[in-house]
């Protein structure tokens, strides 16, 4: 285990990652979020978004990690391409984007969507820009002494905005590319971070 060989303590971590990557360990993981990125995206340009299917929508919507996927599914296809075309194109700034597409009573909030799906489609559209909210994320913040204060109160789109300043100062420290990487990053942190924790 990578954990054990190599160690995760934060001087390691570079060299933990480095080694996960070239032993396959994060393969099924990267396939699973972004070995379509490219095609999806296309999904969700100006040209294609007004034909986007129910199947594509759900497609988009498990590998942005979601696991509600009946109740997003009944929402209706019309509504999905909305919250998409507002959420990615519309001239508003991101904050309120981000806000009326998580918050609760937010006038583009999906069923079973929330920041997971919301942040996994605008990195998927700009990885290198925007990430990914999700536990995993979090609990790397939390891991690496990063996590910001403001992260769990207020203005849904002012929290995202300090999560990506968190994040991106995680991206400059370790060289990682893009938020897709990012992602990536915290998804194997997060993971031997738990391991490491049951095995003490």
């Amino acid at each position: 285990m990578v954990a054990k060989s190599v160690g995760l303590a934060p001087g390691n971590l570079a060299a933990a990652y480095g080694a996960a990557l070239d032993q396959g360990e994060l393969t099924r993981y990267r396939q699973r979020r972004w070995a379509e990125a490219g095609a999806w995206a296309g999904w969700l340009s100006p040209e294609e978004l007004p034909a986007l299917t129910a199947p594509q929508a759900l497609t988009l919507y498990r590998a942005a990690g979601g696991n509600r996927s009946k109740v997003f599914a009944a929402n209706p296809i019309a509504d999905i391409r909305d919250t998409l075309d507002f959420l990615l194109y519309d001239t508003i700034t991101l904050e309120a984007r981000f806000n009326e597409c998580v918050s609760e009573g937010g006038a583009y909030k999906l069923d079973g969507a929330g920041k997971e799906f919301v942040s996994y489609l605008l990195c998927l559209g700009q990885p290198r820009l925007l990430a990914v909210w999700n536990p995993a994320a979090e609990r790397s913040l939390r891991y690496l002494g990063r996590y910001p204060g403001t992260l769990s109160k207020g203005h849904w789109g002012l929290r995202y905005l300090d999560l990506l300043d968190a994040l991106q100062r995680v991206r400059t420290q370790y060289g990682l590319a893009d938020y897709r990487e990012v992602d990536q990053f915290c998804y194997f942190l997060s993971r031997h971070a738990r391991k490491d924790r049951e095995e003490k």
